[in-house]
């Protein structure tokens, strides 16, 4: 069973991290996200600003120094390291315009996000994989739990590629669905354009991706990589940039990847994208705003995050 490929797994293009790329659309995979709304139904106040970068990553460094050493992922689980960075992104945002504590931020268990994701799609069983629709779904009406929790609760307080496959084939059990219930996701929207991602990222809200095109593994001069092949893969937006105009999506397989220049003092585990480039991605239909409040708030960031 172990060399099968998974009946609903998009092409890849060959590369070392392939086996990595772990988006599946199963039929009818569009409803779970067609539950949610769009980000222009839930927040019609918000307007982009083409010309203004903002750059919600130096917030890691602002308050910890450093950006955070994630492991590498082992299966193909990365529709819950790109929603789990997210959110982790998400409330150190929120710690740093003063709307959390600093005790808030806790790295999010991305094993039991890939269960709960599984669960939701109705997607259990030994292939792996998932969607960005499951995912948010998961964090909105299951819920979602630190390693810290998962320490409280008997388990492993790092992460592991045998748990992961062990959840994505049962789910999460009972005592942690019940403690992730008590903290949910507050809101996720549907990104039909770039506009709409450039006006969430510009009001404090990371985005997540779900794509089937993939990148050269190379970034340029500037940071950038750009569209090459077909790869299945979810990642987390973290930032816009007007000077070059792009995005900043963080990566799950371990520092120093892409390999090439950085720039705009991103992290070693991103890369720069075109507006253009993450146009194709987005009308794909599987890319989402997340919210720590419910709907999507204005917010006014402070300008060290502005450049």
């Amino acid at each position: 069973m172990q060399n099968q490929v998974h009946p609903w797994k998009l092409p890849t293009h060959p590369h070392p991290f392939a086996h990595l790329c772990g988006v599946i659309r199963p039929p009818g995979w569009e409803r779970i996200g067609r539950t949610l709304p769009t980000l222009a139904q839930a927040a019609p106040d918000l307007a982009p600003d083409p010309t203004q970068t903002v750059l919600l990553y130096k917030c890691w460094t602002e308050i910890f120094a450093d950006y955070p050493t994630y492991p590498a992922q082992e299966i193909g689980d990365c529709v819950s390291f790109g929603h789990a960075h997210a959110m982790d992104l998400l409330d150190t945002v929120e710690v740093y315009i003063q709307q959390l504590d600093v005790s808030a931020v806790q790295r999010m268990a991305t094993e039991f996000l890939y269960g709960a994701a599984r669960k939701v799609s109705g997607d259990l069983g030994p292939f792996d994989g998932s969607y960005g629709g499951a995912a948010v779904k998961a964090l909105t009406t299951v819920g979602y739990l630190s390693y810290a929790e998962m320490g409280s609760l008997g388990e492993s307080t790092t992460y592991s590629g045998q748990r992961a496959k062990q959840y994505g084939r049962t789910g999460p059990n009972s005592k942690e669905e019940a403690l992730a219930g008590t903290h949910k996701l507050q809101a996720a929207a549907l990104l039909q354009s770039t506009d709409d991602m450039i006006a969430a990222i510009q009001n404090g809200h990371p985005c997540t991706i779900c794509t089937a095109y993939g990148f050269n593994m190379t970034r340029d001069s500037k940071g950038f990589c750009k569209l090459q092949g077909r790869w299945g893969h979810c990642m987390h937006v973290q930032g816009y940039r007007a000077d070059t105009p792009g995005f900043l999506i963080g990566q799950s397989w371990g520092p120093d990847q892409p390999g090439g220049p950085l720039d705009l003092d991103q992290p070693s585990w991103s890369f720069w994208c075109s507006v253009s480039d993450m146009a194709r991605i987005i009308a794909e239909g599987d890319s989402f705003a997340l919210s720590g409040s419910p709907g999507f708030p204005k917010k006014a960031l402070p300008p060290e995050l502005m450049t």
